[in-house]
């Protein structure tokens, strides 16, 4: 059965059981919607994406056979989510009634430079990239003294204030951020305007200017990247996307650290979505 119309609905409670696959055409995306005699309670097909309740026990599962990229509203009852450049899935298990809205996106998996791979439960992983063998030392024909280290350059004292309300200021922040402007940059405009360090939280490179999701690039991506690394939530420990490696890139390992750091902070639903709630929570640390 094909559903190519921009809007349908199925009919209601505990009404739909699909014992074949579906492809329905969701905002230009095809996909296969399939499962183990899967029992809908509902489903509504829009032009850009489409919902579902799925009651306790029933088995619903997503894929585009185009590899574009699939995102889901919630990962309550999420039993697995692929995305790389061999499979595009996400597959549902609830033991509890659960309501997703699945949004597949143009994007293809594969061009997801820091978020690549496959989980259970909605993670991701990246393989670490080997380190090249260090190239031995051409051994010395005499002993050289070694130079003396060349004492640190003192820090350069933060300068004061500049005057501005913290509104004014906040939204010069949002400005350079809207144009690409990288986190250093930045959180050196912000010091002069506020007189504060340059430390490499999140909060020190300014509030974020929009929300965030996967497939999403920019210098607010690569800012929120460092302040999850730099609080506990490290995105990955080798490659793209580690301490000191971050991208400009919304990948699934960017997603699930974000979802850890939402279950700590108590924020619902905890999907990773960078929406007003996680901004704020975010900015105030």
């Amino acid at each position: 059965m094909a559903l190519m119309a921009p809007a349908f609905a199925f009919a209601a409670y505990n009404d739909v059981t699909l014992t074949t696959d579906v492809v329905l055409s969701v905002n230009s995306v095809t996909l296969n919607v399939s499962g183990t005699s899967a029992v809908l309670e509902s489903m509504t097909v829009n032009a850009t994406n489409f919902s579902v309740t799925l009651p306790p026990g029933s088995t619903f599962q997503v894929t585009a056979p185009g590899l574009e990229q699939i995102n889901a509203s919630t990962a309550s009852g999420q039993a697995n989510f692929i995305c790389n450049n061999s499979q595009s899935l996400i597959k549902y298990t609830p033991t509890t009634s659960v309501t997703v809205t699945i949004t597949p996106i143009a994007t293809l998996c594969s061009s997801t430079s820091s978020g690549g791979g496959s989980s259970t439960g909605g993670g991701g992983s990246v393989s670490a990239t080997p380190a090249t063998p260090a190239t031995p030392a051409t051994p010395a024909s005499t002993t050289t003294p070694a130079t003396p280290a060349t004492p640190a350059t003192p820090a350069t004292p933060a300068a004061p204030a500049s005057g501005l309300s913290s509104e004014q200021a906040t939204a010069i922040l949002s400005l350079l951020a809207s144009f690409g402007a990288d986190s250093a940059t930045i959180a050196s405009v912000q010091a002069v305007l506020l007189g504060t360090g340059t430390g490499a939280s999140a909060s020190s490179v300014g509030s974020f200017a929009r929300n965030l999701e996967m497939g999403l690039t920019g210098a607010d991506v690569k800012a929120l990247q460092v302040f999850l690394n730099t609080h506990g939530y490290t995105i990955t420990t080798s490659g793209a996307g580690s301490p000191g490696n971050e991208t400009t890139r919304f990948g699934a390992l960017t997603k699930a650290a974000l979802i850890k750091y939402q279950k700590a902070k108590g924020i619902t639903p905890a999907v990773g979505y960078f929406g007003p709630k996680t901004r704020a929570a975010v900015s105030a640390e």
